[in-house]
């Protein structure tokens, strides 16, 4: 017999309450309570890459995704139930690689077609318990995010030839999967070519540039080789509630505890709502009064590419998991951050500023 299983769902409420770990989502860059130090040091959010193996659902995500079935698509629990049949079935299979790959830069159309088999079985998973399909398609994307790494960061020992011409879309939603690992590869060399370029005339020296594309680089394939089990079912069980309804969503523990958090009436930190666009950690709003409105400095859109906390070293933070930036942002009242920025006005190859930013306690509207 399960055991009983704690998980939280919005089924009729307009309000988004959690989204993967890898779609954009938003989280409050504040603290509920003062850190034990006045200066935070910075430590890597997670440490290891989780075996591969691992990927396996638990007996308690098969029996919560059977619950999430019971109250979504077979009772009258939800605003509008909607029946996991073949059709359903079809829609998570794509929302679920769109969420994972929705610019179409690490999977293939040979990936895609291999596991085209579930595309119509995946309700019979769900229903039936059995959910190892959906971390199979989690560990290929795992595993082609750490190859096109590889690629990119090998390509950054050579240098680029501006004097041709070439074209970089950077809307790549309905833009076809690449048919097979060349042919990404042949993608890859005009998405790492892009990078050096906005760099470049940014300012940056060539030594400089491969620098920090390096650890960019890097840096993503640390973050995806890090993820958990527990994100690809929440990423998957995501791509079932939000097929139904976009305002209802699965929330892990960690995405349970943002939520919380920012539902709060009185924090600490720089009052700053982050969220994930494309590589960029984006600010999407600024509670009014708080030390990031007040500032002067910062305004909705700025893109912060980097992250220090007092007097200690910048961290790139270009690629991370809007999480982890969090994490890294907030900050117990009278300690300062400092974020290297590319104001909205300045455009996405404008020029950075550094701007300090000093917690305080914020206090948010009921």
């Amino acid at each position: 017999m399960l055991k009983p299983l704690p998980f939280f769902l919005a089924l009729a409420l307009p309000l988004v309450l959690a989204g993967s770990a890898l779609s954009p989502n938003v989280a409050a860059a504040e603290e509920a309570k003062p850190r034990a130090s006045a200066e935070p040091t910075i430590t890597a959010p997670r440490t290891g890459p989780t075996p591969i193996a691992a990927f396996r659902p638990t007996v308690d995500q098969q029996g919560a995704a059977r619950m999430v079935y019971g109250v979504l698509s077979d009772s009258r629990y939800a605003y509008t139930p909607r029946a996991l049949d073949d059709t359903l079935s079809a829609d998570i299979f794509r929302r679920y690689f769109d969420t994972l790959d929705g610019q179409k830069l690490f999977f293939t159309q040979a990936d895609v077609d291999e596991f085209m088999g579930y595309k119509k079985r995946l309700d019979d998973a769900i229903k039936g318990q059995s959910l190892q399909p959906a971390f199979d398609i989690y560990t290929r994307y795992m595993q082609r995010v750490a190859e096109r790494v590889a690629f990119a960061r090998a390509r950054l020992k050579q240098d680029f030839d501006f004097g041709t011409d070439a074209v970089w879309h950077y809307e790549r939603e309905d833009a076809p999967w690449a048919a097979d690992s060349a042919e990404l590869d042949t993608l890859w060399e005009k998405y790492v070519k892009n990078d050096w370029l906005r760099l470049k005339l940014a300012g940056r020296q060539p030594d400089e540039i491969r620098r920090t594309l390096d650890k960019r680089y890097a840096q993503l394939g640390t973050r995806v080789a890090q993820l958990k089990p527990d994100d690809a079912f929440e990423t998957f069980l995501n791509a079932y509630t939000e097929s139904i309804d976009p305002h209802t969503s699965w929330m892990s523990p960690r995405t349970a505890e943002n939520f919380n958090m920012s539902m709060r009436l009185s924090l600490e930190g720089i009052g700053a709502v982050l969220q994930s666009q494309d590589d960029y950690v984006v600010i999407r709003t600024m509670v009014p009064g708080g030390p990031a409105a007040r500032s002067g400095v910062l305004s909705v859109g700025d893109r912060i590419v980097a992250v220090g906390q007092g007097t200690g070293p910048m961290v790139d933070v270009m690629g991370w998991r809007i999480d982890d930036v969090v994490q890294l942002v907030r900050g117990a009242k009278g300690t300062t951050v400092r974020l290297d920025t590319i104001p909205a006005a300045n455009g996405l190859d404008g020029e950075h500023r550094i701007v300090e930013i000093v917690g305080d306690r914020v206090k948010r509207e009921e």
